[in-house]
């Protein structure tokens, strides 16, 4: 199961800052000062873009979190072609300059994850992962990239289960994701609406009685 303890500077990028790092001091003792400045700009932005900070996951039952930080692009209903059915679909666009890490939108139990041949890279393996909710849910985040520098690590296995809002992936530069929900689920954004990864609610499951977990409590 993917951890809740990870660092404020993603480690997923920890390659890219010791090699900016290496190039800054090798430029400091051979290079001109120039060149060391324009190296300490580069790496001070690369540490911008690979922050990582702590989110406060909403406590909501049958709530559905934001999977990553962007602006919804679109809100409507869409053939899901995995389930091979009508789902509500919303879009959210990821920004270079937003968060890239990655947190499943429910909690619940790892079905399968689908990866698109189209990529011979195997950081594009996992491209798309599909999430089951006790209660029988179907949510299926798709990650679609936009040119060759998005990548993307998404850390689960079929079988196991994620909680709400736990990070379980990651994608460099950003991408466009669409998250699938079951048709008749309520909807809480609307185009144009900046999201937080793991910490945004964006939609609520309804069921037309409470889950078992609650019905027992009540007893």
């Amino acid at each position: 199961m993917p951890s809740n303890y990870y660092p404020f500077i993603a480690r997923e990028s920890w390659p890219i800052i010791i090699t900016i790092f290496g190039a800054t001091l090798f430029a400091n003792f051979f290079l001109s000062e120039s060149i060391v400045i324009f190296l300490l700009v580069v790496l001070l932005v690369t540490v911008f873009l690979f922050r990582d900070p702590h989110r406060e996951i909403p406590s909501q039952p049958l709530a559905v979190v934001s999977p990553v930080h962007g602006i919804i692009s679109k809100v409507g209903e869409a053939k899901e072609i995995r389930l091979n059915t009508n789902m509500a679909r919303i879009r959210i666009v990821m920004r270079i300059t937003d968060i890239y890490s990655l947190r499943s939108p429910i909690e619940g139990k790892v079905v399968e994850q689908w990866y698109n041949p189209s990529f011979k890279n195997q950081s594009h393996k996992h491209l798309d992962f599909h999430v089951q909710s006790d209660e029988g849910d179907n949510v299926i985040t798709a990650i679609r990239f936009r040119n060759l520098m998005r990548s993307s690590h998404v850390y689960l296995n079929s079988g196991e289960r994620v909680g709400q809002g736990q990070r379980c992936g990651y994608i460099s530069f950003g991408s466009v994701v669409d998250l699938f929900l079951p048709v008749g689920s309520k909807i809480l954004v609307e185009v144009g609406q900046h999201v937080n990864s793991g910490n945004t609610v964006i939609a609520e499951l309804i069921h037309s009685e409470p889950p078992s977990s609650v019905k027992a409590q009540l007893k």
